[in-house]
């Protein structure tokens, strides 16, 4: 089990010239190598720019501890102490589901409970149970994140390729917009591929806009396409495992998956695809691609995890988990 994310992480885990395109990315160093640290105002500067390129593509990465800085928190003194304590205070890392303990299970049901509704301990549970591992995110104790997952081998043809199946998925909202969980999924699916040895590819089925925008604000390639023109070897692969996990569920033709009754979808105050689909074009195609989402229809997609594929917000956590297999 590796420490991620935004704790201080094991020498054995990490390069530092890795860390520091990692830290980069969240605004914690300008990357100049200037020290662990550069100054607030510099900082604050940078992570305006990076503000302005996140707002271009849709996502805004900024994490509370760089707004704090760039709205006014300029004095190194008191800049570097409440970084340090975010930095004490927050930590992930990428567990077995089999090592979770009851209370850590108890937590995740309880902050899943409240963004998603037509879920239930039993369904939670069972789908848990499916899982390989979870990347958690916990400020001090308390659980604020997690994201679970399983990684399985697919027949493509003659060809054997692997998938990782993203599975229940949330972050506490005060968090919205950092990076973290990102990070340690980024560095769990480098991990994964390292195992595997071969191609690796996400495939997960969507119910929120803001886990669809992962697709186009971090790999180049993938299905659904934004501009309609899909791959038609990812289609094929996509198309092959949703069949296999989903029967009848699955229609190729929309891309969907239709189970009737919900099986969980995002409480109507947190979706807010509607609202954001009016200025932003990549919520506004999900909103198109999977108009149902509200009664728990999914959104099949695939990308592949290669750092060809890869732009630079998620390839520096991905390399981590490949080059270090933790």
């Amino acid at each position: 089990m590796c420490g991620l994310v935004i704790a201080g992480l094991p020498a054995s885990c990490i390069r530092r010239d890795v860390m520091a395109v990692a830290l980069v990315s969240v605004g914690l160093t300008d990357g100049t190598g200037g020290g662990e640290f550069a100054s607030c105002r510099r900082r604050a500067r940078w992570h305006n720019r990076f503000d302005k390129d996140s707002e271009k593509s849709g996502l805004n990465f900024s994490s509370s501890v760089s707004y704090s800085m760039h709205r006014g928190l300029y004095g190194r003194q008191d800049c570097v102490r409440s970084i340090a304590d975010e930095i004490d205070s927050i930590h992930g890392v990428d567990t077995p589901v089999t090592d979770l303990s009851p209370s850590d299970r108890d937590r995740m049901f309880a902050l899943y409970e409240t963004y998603y509704e037509a879920v239930d301990r039993n369904g939670f549970e069972r789908d848990l149970a499916e899982k390989d591992a979870v990347v958690i995110i916990r400020r001090d104790r308390e659980i604020i994140g997690f994201s679970t997952y399983l990684v399985r081998p697919q027949t493509i043809g003659e060809d054997t390729v692997h998938y990782l199946f993203s599975g229940d998925t949330v972050l506490h909202s005060a968090r919205w917009g950092d990076p973290m969980l990102l990070r340690g999924f980024f560095r769990a699916a480098g991990a994964a591929k390292a195992r595997v040895g071969g191609r690796l590819f996400w495939f997960p089925i969507i119910g929120g806009h803001r886990t669809f925008r992962i697709l186009p604000n971090f790999f180049r390639d993938f299905v659904p396409a934004i501009d309609g023109q899909d791959s038609a070897r990812l289609q094929l692969i996509r198309d092959t495992i949703a069949a296999a996990r989903y029967g009848d569920y699955f229609d190729p033709a929309t891309g969907l998956v239709d189970f009737g009754p919900s099986q969980g979808h995002l409480r109507q105050q947190w979706a807010d695809v509607e609202q954001t689909a009016v200025r932003n074009r990549f919520a506004a195609f999900f909103l198109r691609a999977n108009p149902f989402y509200f009664r728990g229809v999914e959104l099949a997609c695939l990308a592949e995890f290669d750092a060809s594929n890869l732009k630079r917000y998620g390839a520096a956590s991905f390399a981590e988990g490949l080059n270090h297999g933790c």
